[in-house]
């Protein structure tokens, strides 16, 4: 069975044939990533709460030529259920749930939450909590090669709830040291609730920590291109 998001699923760690390309497609609130090969700089354009499926698709052709690739990865700013998003993401346009994906690229593809994605990019063995930090909060939580995608960062907090308080919004609206001890305490209820071996923190936000928890290691966004690749190399 394929890959899925909101179930829990087998990450098994192997090699994609070297001759087989895949495009990896990172899609944030801000900006879309499209990766194209290993030691390659990512491709940008900008997303944002305008951005519809029909333009994604629309901009993804301007910049490469899908059919050139053998497959492609999708990381979803959304809840994911058998390569169908289940609910339209806060950040960008309307039109996605009832969207066709899987049949707008001309090869076979794997659609994922980002966070979930960045996560299996980032896993080194253990019990490991990811969080992205940027326009949101993503969360993924990975133990003994289990991935369950998990969506914590929208359980009620204070007078929000936890992404609120972790958001680039909140950055914006009470500086970078509020929002700095904000987004420490919530790792550390989610790290004493939860009880991973370590946490990774991602996302474009990351850089402006100079100084973790020592459970938290720094995590790097072009691991959503490692964990692109890796679903596709699962014997599921």
């Amino acid at each position: 069975m394929p890959l899925k998001s909101q179930t829990s699923c087998v990450i098994t760690i192997s090699n994609v044939p070297s001759t087989k390309r895949i495009l990896v497609i990172d899609v944030g609130g801000t900006h879309v990533k499209l990766y194209t090969a290993p030691n390659t700089p990512a491709i940008e354009f900008v997303s944002g709460d305008k951005m519809t499926p029909e333009q994604f698709i629309h901009d993804i052709n301007q910049y490469v030529d899908p059919t050139s690739f053998d497959s492609v990865s999708i990381g979803f700013p959304s809840p994911i259920s058998g390569n169908r998003i289940l609910k339209e993401p806060v950040n960008l346009g309307e039109g996605w749930v009832d969207f066709d994906l899987v049949n707008a690229f001309p090869c076979p593809i794997r659609l994922i939450n980002d966070a979930a994605m960045q996560a299996v990019g980032s896993y080194e063995g253990g019990s490991m909590l990811f969080l992205g930090l940027g326009t949101g909060l993503g969360s993924a939580l990975v133990v003994n090669q289990q991935l369950q995608p998990m969506e914590i960062a929208h359980l009620p907090y204070l007078e929000h709830d936890y992404e609120y308080y972790a958001s680039e919004h909140y950055r914006e609206l009470v500086g970078d040291e509020v929002w700095r001890q904000s987004v420490l305490t919530i790792v550390d209820y989610f790290y004493q609730a939860l009880m991973p071996d370590y946490i990774v923190i991602g996302g474009g936000n990351v850089h402006h920590f100079t100084q973790l928890p020592k459970y938290v290691r720094r995590g790097d966004n072009d691991k959503a291109f490692l964990g692109g690749i890796r679903i596709w190399g699962n014997n599921l």
